[in-house]
């Protein structure tokens, strides 16, 4: 009787291990806000604004303990509108991530599929509009650090953390037969952290995103939202984009102090060329454990070739953060932005372009974390 006892228990015990060494997590964000705009193609706009704070998705992350080490990692996470449920990305049903590969303590990690490019990876942590400034990157998101696109058949490798250093690096196939370029993307960062400082550096080139001669590249889709770079003055499509940049923080006690600058090139099919930089500085701190402000300053320069016309934009971010528990929050955040120099109008982020040089917006929202 002991006997087969002990025998209808040994089913479970062999299980166990097994069991312990895989996980799945279903986690997600839900952000609405209300939003005003004061200008929005010559009109004031009030809109119930979905991913104000923070783009609302659900996703599926999970990991394989293979043993000596390694692991068999994957992450699917789908974005979506809370205000109308359509999916985002251009409808795709995980167009956030989707992708799948190894891990190793000692090697890395190596991952194939739908990914966020290293350069938004790297640097992201140090924009405001991350940090806490809802809709306000530079004009047009033109670095992508927000990031507003993600690349399609990527090959990413991440190394191991080596006294606080950490490469990244990507390359995304253009899976067109006899054109190995054509909507390709290569990206990589380096980045630092310790203690209270960190700091990162980083490359992004694409070549003919959203190719209407290849839907099945690199990028393609969700490239240019809401942006006015995405096509020269003349109607051009963008032939290559490249960007590149460095920033880091500090932290005071409840205070950091972030510093960023990233340069963006666009070259059109027509020949003509736009150079843009972006300086930004942001401070945030927490007044409380449950409120925290934060303050953001991006300066824009442009330059077009072969006109020489100069575009600038200033642009002010501010915002609070009331935390009412470890998973919502409430946040009231307001963005000044102004044309100047050869620029004709002003825009901020989600919104229309303005009919004049400024333009304002506002969101009131709350944001939920599981």
């Amino acid at each position: 009787m002991k006997r087969r006892l002990l025998l209808s228990y040994l089913p479970l015990v062999l299980a166990g291990p097994a069991c312990a060494q895989s996980s799945v997590t279903l986690y997600g964000i839900l952000s609405e806000g209300v939003m005003y705009t004061n200008n929005a193609g010559g009109h004031q706009q009030w809109q119930l604004a979905s991913g104000v704070q923070q783009s609302p998705r659900f996703g599926l992350t999970g990991r394989e303990d293979l043993g000596g080490g390694n692991r068999a990692i994957f992450t699917l996470e789908s974005g979506f509108s809370l205000s109308n449920g359509t999916l985002g990305q251009g409808g795709r049903l995980f167009g956030r991530q989707a992708f799948v590969g190894l891990a190793n303590d000692r090697l890395g990690q190596l991952t194939f599929g739908r990914q966020i490019d290293t350069m938004s990876q790297s640097l992201g942590q140090y924009e405001a509009a991350v940090q806490f400034a809802t809709y306000g990157p530079p004009i047009g998101d033109n670095d992508n650090i927000f990031p507003t696109f993600r690349v399609n058949n990527a090959v990413q490798y991440k190394s191991v953390n080596v006294s606080g250093f950490q490469l990244l690096s990507a390359y995304a196939f253009s899976n067109k037969a006899g054109d190995f370029t054509d909507n390709s993307d290569f990206n990589a960062a380096l980045t630092y952290a310790n203690g209270p400082f960190s700091a990162g550096a980083a490359y992004h080139a694409v070549n003919m995103p959203n190719s209407t001669s290849n839907t099945a590249g690199a990028v393609s889709g969700d490239y240019g939202f809401t942006s006015p770079f995405v096509t020269s003055s003349t109607g051009a499509s963008v032939s290559k984009q490249q960007m590149y940049g460095a920033g880091g923080s500090y932290s005071i006690g409840n205070a950091k102090v972030s510093l960023m600058y990233t340069h963006s090139e666009f070259d059109y099919l027509d020949q003509s060329r736009l150079s843009l930089s972006n300086y930004e500085a942001t401070v945030t701190d927490y007044l409380t454990p449950a409120v925290l402000i934060g303050l953001g300053y991006i300066y824009t320069d442009g330059h077009y070739e072969p006109t020489g016309k100069e575009p600038k934009w200033h642009q002010v971010d501010a915002g609070i953060d009331w935390f009412l528990s470890k998973r919502t929050d409430l946040f009231l955040v307001g963005i000044f932005q102004k044309a100047a120099g050869d620029a004709k109008f002003a825009q901020v982020y989600y919104n229309s372009p303005s009919s004049s040089r400024q333009q304002i917006s506002a969101s009131l929202g709350i944001r939920h974390k599981f």
